[in-house]
């Protein structure tokens, strides 16, 4: 079997330690190997049940500052980093047991996600691989945003931010499944502006923000003193690791080209529910 298109797990236990995000307090993630076809599992091990949530869009339940899933009074908050992993590095099937309500913010982006899982190995697995082939285009407009998928063959985005402000202002790039997610994309650190970190606060959220997981940009540059940027475009390149985290609660390995202008959250899942509209041949995973 081609091993390009097998499923694939890890070889051992992976362990991520930090805290929470939005919660700030001490958190932990752990990666376990998980049979063909399991498909992507999370557990809340902190809860007396156990409750599981198969990673899909069925159980998506809210997008603000973050993809958060659910699933009756359950929740499981900020999974994109996580996912977008996942997705970079191929693989397919795993049991992801979490103590607490969100995995680790860690420094912002996904590298350490990265590094974990590969410090595991990745193992490939005698079943084949599950496409959702692009067949034809789908477009979801909304204001300046503009999501539209399209046949390739082979994964790809082209993404393009703009922004009012003279730091961002627009960046564009494309990436595709044969460039190196790892150091290309995995690294982007989530970024947010000064003004709204009040509001953040003020719901409960980002108690465990900080200048050591997200650039803070302010109106004549970053608040991270000392801290260069990891890329000249890293704010577009971390929007693409959002959108490859997001692309994961499909259930299967998208083959198509991705075009995003302006996209966040709340965008992905809506194009990618119109993306599935239709489609009875997406394969269904474990539903715990």
């Amino acid at each position: 079997m081609d091993e390009t298109n097998s499923q694939k797990t890890i070889e051992t236990d992976a362990l991520v330690q930090g805290v929470g995000l939005h919660t700030g307090r001490p958190c932990q993630v752990l990666f376990k190997p998980a049979p063909a076809g399991t498909g992507i599992l999370f557990i809340r091990t902190d809860l007396p049940a156990k409750p599981a949530i198969p990673a899909r869009l069925e159980f998506v339940v809210d997008v603000v500052r973050g993809t958060t899933l659910g699933r009756g009074d359950v929740r499981i908050y900020t999974i994109e980093h996580l996912l977008s992993a996942l997705n970079g590095l191929g693989l397919d099937n795993l049991i992801i047991e979490l103590d607490d309500n969100e995995p680790p913010v860690l420094d912002g982006s996904a590298v350490e996600f990265v590094k974990a899982l590969q410090g595991a190995g990745i193992r490939t697995q005698g079943a084949s691989r599950n496409y959702f082939t692009v067949t034809s285009p789908v477009e979801y407009e909304s204001n300046q945003t503009l999501i539209r998928s399209e046949p390739s063959d082979r994964f790809e985005i082209d993404c393009e931010i703009n922004y009012d402000h003279p730091l961002l202002q627009s960046q564009r790039l494309l990436f595709s499944e044969t460039d190196d997610y790892a150091t290309q994309i995995a690294p982007a650190r989530t970024f947010c502006f000064d003004y709204e970190i009040e509001g953040l606060k003020k719901h409960g959220l980002a108690k465990g923000g900080s200048l050591d997981n997200a650039i803070v940009i302010g109106p004549s540059g970053i608040y991270n003193a000392g801290t260069a940027l990891r890329f000249d475009d890293e704010f577009v390149r971390h929007k693409i690791m959002d959108f490859m985290g997001d692309l994961m609660l499909i259930g299967a390995r998208l083959r198509g080209k991705i075009t995003a202008r302006r996209c966040g959250h709340g965008h992905n899942i809506k194009f990618l529910s119109k993306l599935l509209e239709g489609r009875t041949n997406v394969p269904a995973m474990a539903a715990g």
